[in-house]
């Protein structure tokens, strides 16, 4: 259920590991239809037109539309999951016996390949038969699989926020800074690269380089001034810079 980033890749990867998909939902018949053909299956925008012969109900849509898609859902009984970061198992309870948490922590573009082999999956289930079910469904797809609750889980999105979707920001603010001055973001490239090389083998405090690191406020003062057109990007600026300093002071 759902015909987006998550539920192209996740469909895809069902596939790839020999797990038959026998139906997409999307409330857009259109793109219902896309995903479909990519995985060779049926395709419905009416949800009392779900099949009742799946083993697996899988909901990867938007957090917000989650409770009206569970409302509606037609089978009882049936194994029913979201994949959600931040939305609790117990939104599924009471539509259906067996239920769950599918949750791929990852990045998804639609039309970007993914190596789906390495993805973490973290998992929660009502009850014992259906954890044992998601398991070994996610075992198929990923090495990497993990029992979170949903307060974890939440705790992992709100991370997952920091360590994506805000460093990619910071991205965007560079690239602007540099093509408003005729630079283009490639110079950029090699320093991302490194930056990331080195957190994927050490702890991201002991890696902490740069003028609030440390403490250098005769920089941070200049580029505060460089900034003085630009009072969000400046007040961002400063603000990450106190955090630095205060998270490190003396150390």
């Amino acid at each position: 259920m759902g015909s987006g980033n998550v539920a192209t890749h996740l469909g895809m990867a069902f596939v790839a590991a020999g797990i038959r998909v026998i139906q997409v939902f999307s409330r857009n018949f259109e793109k219902a239809e896309t995903l479909s053909r990519k995985l060779s299956c049926e395709a419905t925008n009416e949800l009392a037109g779900l099949t009742d012969d799946a083993d697996l109900y899988v909901i990867a849509i938007s957090d917000d539309a989650i409770p009206d898609v569970v409302t509606a859902f037609p089978h009882q009984g049936k194994l029913l999951v979201h994949t959600s970061g931040s939305t609790g198992m117990q939104v599924l309870q009471g539509k259906t016996d067996h239920y769950g948490v599918f949750y791929p922590l990852q990045t998804f573009s639609r039309d970007v390949a993914l190596d789906f082999g390495n993805v973490p999956l973290c998992l929660e289930a009502s009850d014992a038969e259906t954890g044992k079910l998601l398991e070994d469904l996610a075992l198929r797809l990923s090495v990497n699989v993990s029992w979170i609750s949903s307060e974890q889980r939440r705790k992992v999105h709100l991370a997952a926020v920091f360590a994506c979707n805000f460093v990619n920001h910071m991205y965007a603010q560079a690239a602007e800074i540099l093509e408003d001055n005729d630079l283009p973001f490639e110079l950029l490239r090699p320093l991302i690269s490194e930056t990331a090389r080195k957190v994927m083998e050490a702890h991201p405090h002991s890696v902490q380089t740069g003028p609030a690191r440390r403490n250098n406020s005769g920089i941070i003062d200049k580029h505060l001034q460089m900034l003085e057109k630009n009072p969000g990007l400046q007040e961002m600026y400063q603000y990450i810079s106190e955090s630095i300093i205060s998270h490190y002071g003396n150390k």
